[in-house]
C-alpha cells in the first residue's frame, strides 16, 4: 500500500543512525587506547574510507579484527568501523553483525545504544526482516529514544509483518487525540488503521478511521467504501442517500454531472426547493452543468426548482417530514426559524428518530453553529446508517480549518 514511502523512512532513520558511526572513534578515558598491531591497520581502513574505497576498508578492519587479544575498547572500535564501512560497501549482513555484537557487548551506554539500534533497526527493514526490525526497534526505544522516524519504522514493520493487533494498539490513541482536538491525523496512519482494524474485527476503530480519512482526506475511493458500506447495512434508511449527498458536498466532492442532478432531485422530493436551488446553481456556476448534450434537461430541472421555490405544489403531493421543512428554511436563510423548527420536530417521528437528529445536526452546520451540530451528531445511534453518517459529519463540522 505504501512501500515506497515506507522504504524512503526506513532509509533515512537508518543513515541518521550511521551518520555518527562514519568517523573515527573518540577516545573518552586515558587507558583507552589501541596497540599498534590493531591502531595500524583502522588508520589505513579509515584513510580508504575516506577515499570511498569502502571494500578495502573492510578488509583492512578485518585485519584489526584478526589480532588475538583484543581489549573490549578495541572490540568497540572494530566493530563500529567494520559496521560503518559494510553500510557503505552496500554489504548490509556484515554490518547487521557488527551492530548486533556491540549491542550484545553490554559495554554501551544509553545513548550509543539509541544509535547502533537505530541504524541496526534500518537494516533489517531494509532486508524486509521484520521480526528482527520490531525487536532492534523495541529495544531503541527501551534505551530512551524518541526519534518519529524509528516509531513509523516500528508501525511499518508491525504492518508489514501482518502484525494487526499492535498496529491498531499503537496507532489508535495519538489517532484519537488528534480527531478530538479537531487536527487531521497522518493520513498513511489512518489507512494502515483502517485496513488492521478491519482485519482485527475492531469495526469501531475501522469506522472511526474511515470517516477520518473522508473527512480530512476526501479521496472517491475512500467516499466510496464509506458509503457503500452505509449502504450496504441492513435495514439502512433510503433516504438518507441525500444525507450522504450532502456529505459529499460539504467535503467538495460532489464533481459529476449526474451527482448534481440526482441530489437536487433528492432534495426536491424531500420538499428541500431551497438547498435544491443552491445545489443545481451551485453546479451550473462551476461548469460542470449546462454545457454538454443533456444542458436542456439540466436547465429544464432548474427551472422546475425556481417554480416549486415560488410556490408551485409538487404534483404528487406528498407529505414533508417537519425536519426538511426546517432544512428548507435554513437554507433559505430563515435560520433561527428553521433551527426551531427542526428541534421541535425532534422526537415526533417515532421511526425514524435518528435520521431527524442527524438533519438536525446539519442544519446546525449550515446555520453555521458547528460546535453545536458535533454535539447534535454525537446523539444519533441509529443502526440503518444514521450513526455512521453522524460520525463523519462530526468529523467535517470539527475540522479546525473550516
Amino acid at each position: 500500500m505504501m512501500l515506497r514511502s515506507v522504504r524512503r523512512t526506513a532509509a533515512v532513520a537508518a543513515l541518521n543512525g550511521l551518520l555518527a558511526l562514519a568517523g573515527w572513534p573518540v577516545v573518552s578515558h586515558s587507558a583507552d587506547t589501541l596497540r599498534p598491531e590493531v591502531a595500524r591497520p583502522l588508520n589505513d581502513a579509515q584513510n580508504l574510507y575516506r577515499a570511498r574505497n569502502y571494500r578495502g576498508a573492510l578488509s583492512k578492519v578485518s585485519l584489526a579484527a584478526a589480532v588475538p587479544g583484543k581489549t573490549a575498547y578495541e572490540t568497540r572500535v572494530i566493530g563500529e568501523m567494520q559496521g560503518a564501512a559494510a553500510i557503505a560497501a552496500g554489504d548490509t549482513g556484515v554490518a547487521a553483525g557488527a551492530y548486533e555484537a556491540l549491542l550484545s557487548s553490554g559495554a554501551l551506554d544509553g545513548a550509543s545504544t539509541q544509535q547502533y539500534s537505530a541504524a541496526l533497526a534500518g537494516i533489517y527493514f531494509q532486508q524486509k526482516n521484520y521480526a528482527a526490525a520490531i525487536r532492534t526497534a523495541q529495544r531503541y526505544q527501551k534505551a530512551g529514544g524518541t526519534d518519529p522516524q524509528m516509531r513509523e519504522l516500528l508501525l511499518q514493520s508491525y504492518f508489514l509483518s501482518g502484525d494487526c493487533g499492535n498496529v491498531v494498539a499503537a496507532l489508535k490513541p495519538g489517532i484519537d487525540a488528534a480527531l478530538k482536538g479537531g487536527r487531521a491525523p497522518v493520513e498513511s496512519q489512518l489507512q494502515m488503521l483502517a485496513q488492521c482494524a478491519q482485519k482485527t474485527k475492531d469495526d469501531s476503530a475501522h469506522a472511526d478511521a474511515l470517516a477520518a480519512l473522508v473527512a480530512y482526506y476526501p479521496k472517491p475511493a475512500y467516499q466510496e467504501q464509506l458509503f457503500n458500506t452505509v449502504r450496504g447495512k441492513p435495514g439502512y434508511f433510503a433516504s438518507l442517500d441525500l444525507d450522504i449527498y450532502r456529505l459529499r458536498r460539504a467535503t467538495g466532492t460532489l464533481t459529476t454531472a449526474e451527482q448534481y442532478m440526482e441530489m437536487t432531485q433528492l432534495a426536491l422530493v424531500a420538499g428541500i426547493p431551497a438547498e435544491a436551488k443552491q445545489v443545481i446553481d451551485q453546479g451550473f456556476a462551476s461548469g460542470v452543468l449546462g454545457h454538454d448534450a443533456q444542458a436542456g434537461r439540466e436547465k429544464r430541472l432548474q427551472a422546475l426548482v425556481i417554480r416549486r421555490l415560488q410556490g408551485q405544489s409538487d404534483p404528487n403531493n406528498l407529505p414533508v417530514d417537519p425536519v426538511d421543512g426546517a432544512l428548507n428554511l435554513v437554507f433559505a436563510g430563515q435560520v433561527q426559524q428553521g433551527i426551531g423548527a427542526g428541534a421541535a420536530a425532534v422526537g415526533k417521528d417515532a421511526a425514524h428518530q435518528d435520521a431527524a437528529r442527524l438533519r438536525l445536526g446539519e442544519a446546525y452546520y449550515y446555520a453555521g453553529q458547528k460546535a453545536h451540530a458535533a454535539q447534535v451528531f454525537g446523539t444519533v445511534k441509529g443502526a440503518d446508517g444514521s450513526a455512521d453518517l453522524a460520525r463523519l459529519w462530526a468529523l467535517v463540522a470539527d475540522r479546525r480549518s473550516e
